[in-house]
């Protein structure tokens, strides 16, 4: 059962991982449109894949990481590499959630109100922008510690 938990964790791992590679190229292509349109209807369909792929990832990547802590002897709460895992993901999660998903959809109201080129809500995209970046680079340094395992 031990192979089947772990092989659950690290293709949801994997996933969010690559999931924030892909959405980076995403954004960065965005990113190089000079007409704000372009850039705006580029970002909101990166936003709607992303939601969409990165938060069932990040569930799954958390769901069976538990589960094999706590079914295996080998592993414990306590280990420096599973505590780092367990904050990152959380605190990726939490971004998401409470700082991505609301700012999202007042850019998506503000854009239904004013068109694609509106000033504030191309500066609002760029912040979440921002925040995606965090959110990957604590995805990434979660990816990497799960796999060096300090501590052990």
């Amino acid at each position: 059962m031990y192979e089947w938990i772990l092989l659950g964790h690290a293709v949801g791992g994997a996933t969010l991982f690559g999931a924030h590679v892909y959405m980076e190229s995403l954004m960065a292509s965005a990113g190089r449109e000079q007409d704000r349109s372009l850039y705006m209807t580029g970002m909101l369909r990166v936003s709607k894949t992303a939601g969409r792929l990165m938060g069932p990832a990040s569930a799954i990547t958390l769901f069976f990481g538990v589960w094999l802590v706590l079914d295996s002897a080998f592993y414990e709460f306590e280990q420096l590499f599973i505590t780092i895992g367990l904050v990152v993901i959380v605190a990726a999660f939490a971004i998401g959630t409470f700082l991505m998903s609301p700012r999202l959809k007042e850019i998506e109201e503000t854009v239904g109100e004013n068109g694609l080129d509106d000033p504030g809500a191309v500066a609002n995209m760029r912040s979440l922008g921002n925040l995606a970046h965090i959110q990957t680079a604590l995805i990434a340094l979660a990816f990497v510690v799960m796999i060096l395992k300090p501590g052990i």
